[in-house]
């Protein structure tokens, strides 16, 4: 974000968001004036001077596309070249095409690994090619976090700056007139259907749906500890010459890796958990991409039934000078350790961890002839991307539970502001209207799951996993960082992120379906409001479409 030095001059920084819309007019048509309820597009906002703000006010732009574009970043810098590749390769990897990709290269590994019976090769390309997926998926992952936590905080501003306007106007428009509130009985406009649910408009769309619910429920975190327990019974059985047991499929001879507990009995659960960890982060990647399109589209007709509803008021009212007040939504106030925390999250999310990625990896590839390519060589990046990618699943964790919560209290705002405007009309806000139906509150397996996710999202969790990791590293000095180590190194932590990623993917699939509860019955406020508006001010009844 910005320059380097800028960037490490004040690590972990959050800036406040400073927004404040236009005044909004109408484009003259066929020397008329026109408010059309189909293409908002005839529909202007005239750009007005921010003199006398004290702030720097953030400009917001949402694309057709769903993109929703920032003048500056969740630093506070300025958007440069990278942060738009990254936000690039953002996209990129919760596109069809990735997720083709991906799936073709599973699909291919399994294949080779029927043919090669599963040989011990076979299962390092998985653990090393899933370590080096994850670390860069984590990247793209908190990049996509902290930029969506910071498009939230710039919209609510945006809505509420643009409410500003329409409390002037509307209490204006009551105190002057003697009209009594009689049509608002006999003409109350129709409450359109709230949806949460995405649109699963082909194969693809649904196929990621269904993966996603049935990775985060609860069922699956069982299954998954069910299976490692399982595996754990196998490394303790006593294997004797002629016996095959059910976790190598070979005798054991004198072969060191295949006795109790062996190389090759942790290399197994190596292999599965990467398999889990592999699917999880295409999937989570996936359906938080979608999520953020689902949004940004609604947003866009947020901000378009906005500009309706003030060119309305203002033609009413005759009033084409009253301005917005400069809204804004203040950082979230963070402890000591939860902003070296995001200070971290910034390495992983901006380009400097992209740089420390490029290096690491280069330098691997440079010690691979010296190392004679040797199995311990493969498992080096493996090692260390486990150890970090382990790591960023805490932070990620910890920052996403943060990001939620910030979110609750800034569109609770939101929502206020809609009551208000309901409250100065002299009417109820409709029943169906006022909050998001969710059934999971009632749901014992939801309490539970909601409980341990607020136990692995605390700073106690991130420290805990440091202090694990130092003893990881501290046994795998010991063994001198041989094969042994190293899989010492890779088991625990692989099989924790494992279950951490499976945590995330239920709270992200929870969270992002309330949001999208919200961000709809928001819109359906907002048509309600237009409709009402439309009867209460004689202006012609139209017909608001979804």
């Amino acid at each position: 974000m910005g320059k380097i030095s800028e960037f490490f001059g004040n690590p972990g920084y959050r800036t406040d968001v400073h927004q404040k819309v236009p005044i909004s007019s109408t484009r003259t048509v066929d020397g008329l004036q026109k408010i059309s309820d189909n293409d908002p597009g005839h529909l202007v906002e005239v750009e007005t001077s921010y003199s006398s703000s004290s702030v720097v006010v953030g400009e917001l732009e949402v694309e057709e596309n769903g993109d929703i574009s920032t003048s500056i970043g969740f630093t506070g810098l300025e958007k440069n070249r990278t942060d738009i590749i990254l936000d690039w390769l953002v996209e990129l990897a919760g596109s069809q095409i990735m997720f083709v990709i991906m799936m073709a290269i599973l699909v291919g590994w399994i294949i080779a690994g029927i043919i090669t019976s599963g040989s011990y090769d076979w299962q390092v390309v998985m653990d090393d090619g899933q370590s080096i997926q994850s670390y860069v998926w984590d990247t793209l992952l908190m990049r996509q976090q902290l930029m969506s936590a910071h498009e939230h905080m710039c919209i609510c501003a945006e809505l509420g700056s643009r409410v500003t306007v329409f409390k002037k106007l509307l209490t204006r428009i009551i105190d002057q007139s003697e009209e009594k509130n009689t049509k608002a009985v006999d003409h109350m406009p129709e409450i359109y259907e709230v949806t949460a649910d995405l649109e699963d408009s082909s194969w693809y769309d649904k196929l990621a749906s269904t993966v996603s619910r049935v990775l985060g429920s609860w069922y699956s975190i069982v299954i998954y500890w069910c299976g490692i327990i399982a595996w754990v019974g196998c490394g303790a059985l006593t294997i004797d010459a002629g016996n095959t047991p059910p976790y190598t499929g070979r005798t054991s001879g004198s072969n060191p890796e295949m006795a109790k507990f062996g190389n090759l009995w942790q290399m197994y659960i190596n292999t599965a958990t990467a398999v889990i960890l592999y699917l999880t982060t295409v999937f989570l990647q996936n359906i938080r991409a979608r999520h953020d399109i689902f949004v940004a589209k609604y947003i866009r007709e947020i901000f378009a039934m906005d500009l309706k509803i003030d060119s309305l008021l203002r033609k009413h009212s005759n009033d084409y000078t009253t301005e917005a007040d400069v809204v804004t939504v203040e950082a979230q106030k963070r402890s000591r350790g939860e902003i070296w925390i995001d200070w971290y999250g910034d390495i992983i999310g901006t380009g400097v961890g992209v740089l420390i990625g490029i290096l690491v990896f280069t330098a691997w590839i440079v010690v691979g002839h010296p190392m004679g390519w040797s199995d311990n060589w493969w498992l080096i990046i493996g090692t260390y991307t486990g150890l970090v990618g382990f790591f960023d699943g805490f932070v990620i964790r910890q920052n996403y539970f943060r990001i939620v919560k910030s979110e609750k209290e800034n569109y609770e705002n939101v929502i206020a502001d809609d009551f208000e405007l309901f409250s100065i009309l002299g009417i109820p806000c409709p029943e169906h209207l006022a909050e998001v139906p969710l059934d999971e509150n009632r749901s014992v397996t939801y309490r539970v799951s909601v409980y341990i996710n607020r136990i692995c999202s605390s700073q106690l969790s991130v420290l805990a996993s440091i202090i694990f990791i130092i003893a990881l590293i501290c046994i795998a000095s010991a063994l001198k960082w041989n094969e042994t180590g190293q899989l010492l190194a890779n088991t625990p932590t692989m099989i924790i992120e494992g279950f951490f990623l499976l945590i995330l993917l239920q709270a992200h699939n929870w969270a992002d379906t309330t949001r999208r509860g919200e961000i709809s019955l928001l819109y359906n406020r907002r048509n309600f409001l237009f409709a009402y508006l439309q009867n209460r001010f004689g202006e012609k009844s139209q017909e608001v479409k979804t």
